[in-house]
């Protein structure tokens, strides 16, 4: 719009009073400039990489436009790396949108065909170079599989998070709920392990309504790339109001990564092994063991909503013969908001299902679907 108010009087076509020469001198000399500026606006950046950042113990990071960003590495996976930059925050970049990255700290690195590499890194002018105890290492950037940051402590490698939630309620009527959940995951370069635990219990009157328990214990292998391999996927469930004593699951699988970014984390995974169901009782005869195969298929979904709210969606069916219950599946989707400090508020709708339950000795069949809603203050460590 700039240019058009400066050209519009100059070449307009309405009667006009001519322009006195400096005038049209300083016209001509500043179109000069608005054309060469736009002739050159799609030319490339020239990026220098001899220009170095003061060493101030930072990370530094130099993209192909020849920025600089200054801030501290949190990981580089999947050609993605994800940068808690000084200004702009906690932000995800392409790998080929970096020209170099520059850092004296130590990292952990992950490369193709080799054992995990402990050292100072620099990567850019197509290379990765590693300096470590015992030398100096180039590898190609192909080879790279996954930058993070050395863990000093072995708790460095665990972020923990509880969530807890009690109902208390006397005189006309005597009512408690309690509702636990906790969940710990160790990140190395190439692995990840997630244990979970959920646990409601609810007394009414006396009488106990709901008192089901769930442990889940995971195992991924990273070797780069979208896929990944679940070698363990193991669970534990107690639900004696649904006639289930012990149930116990042991399976193997793969997974894949739709999305990974510093915001937002979807995979999606299947698995095969068996299931070991004991139930509390059973009519006549029957046997209270039963064992099936498993087939399973499953999805885990979370992102940041706001920097102050998260969104969490996971489910998992599973396909077992008719004697254990034909079909089951767990859902839990939950949002979480800050209150103060580390403290968090959880709402979360939980629903499991079975398609055939067994009925127990008195010949009561349990319902097929059970539903809650729970309520609780959360804390992350």
């Amino acid at each position: 719009m700039r240019m058009i108010a400066v050209l519009g009087p100059l070449f307009s076509s309405q009667p006009r009073r001519c322009l006195p020469r400096a005038a049209r001198g300083r016209a001509a000399a500043l179109l000069g400039l608005l054309l060469a500026v736009a002739a050159s606006a799609d030319e490339p950046y020239p990026v220098p990489l001899d220009a170095q950042p003061p060493e101030d113990g930072a990370d530094w990071v130099q993209l192909t436009s020849g920025e600089w960003l200054r801030g501290e590495l949190i990981s580089l996976f999947e050609d993605k790396l994800t940068f808690d930059s000084d200004i702009l925050e906690e932000v995800s970049i392409d790998a080929e949108d970096i020209a170099q990255f520059i850092s004296s700290r130590t990292f952990a690195i992950s490369v193709h065909g080799s054992e995990p590499k402990s050292g100072v890194v620099y990567v850019g002018e197509g290379r990765v170079q590693i300096n470590t105890a015992n030398g100096t290492l180039d590898i190609p950037p192909a080879d790279l599989v996954a930058i993070t940051v050395a863990a000093e402590r072995e708790l460095d490698r665990w972020d923990i998070e509880a969530s807890l939630g009690a109902t208390i309620r006397s005189g006309n009527t005597n009512f408690s709920e309690s509702f636990v959940r906790a969940r710990a995951v160790r990140r190395t370069p190439v692995t990840r392990t997630v244990s979970e635990y959920l646990g409601t219990y609810n007394d009414t009157e006396g009488e106990v309504v709901t008192n089901n328990h769930r442990l889940n214990l995971t195992i991924d292998q990273f070797s780069g790339g979208q896929f990944f391999w679940r070698p363990l996927i193991s669970q534990y469930f107690k639900d004696p109001l649904q006639n289930i004593d012990h149930q116990v699951t042991m399976e193997t699988g793969a997974g894949f990564h739709l999305v990974d970014t510093s915001r937002t984390e979807w995979d999606i995974y299947s698995s095969v092994g068996v299931n070991w169901l004991r139930r509390v009782s059973v009519e006549g005869e029957e046997s209270r063991d039963t064992t099936s195969p498993a087939l399973s298929f499953g999805t885990d979904f979370e992102t940041e909503v706001t920097d102050w709210m998260d969104y969490v969606f996971n489910f998992q069916m599973t396909f077992l013969d008719e004697d254990s219950g034909e079909y089951q599946h767990h859902l839990v989707t939950s949002l979480s908001t800050d209150l103060i400090g580390d403290l968090d508020l959880d709402i979360s709708f939980i629903w499991d299902r079975t398609q055939s339950p067994t009925s127990d000795a008195d010949g009561i069949v349990p319902e097929k679907d059970d539903f809650r809603l729970v309520v609780g203050v959360g804390i992350e460590f």
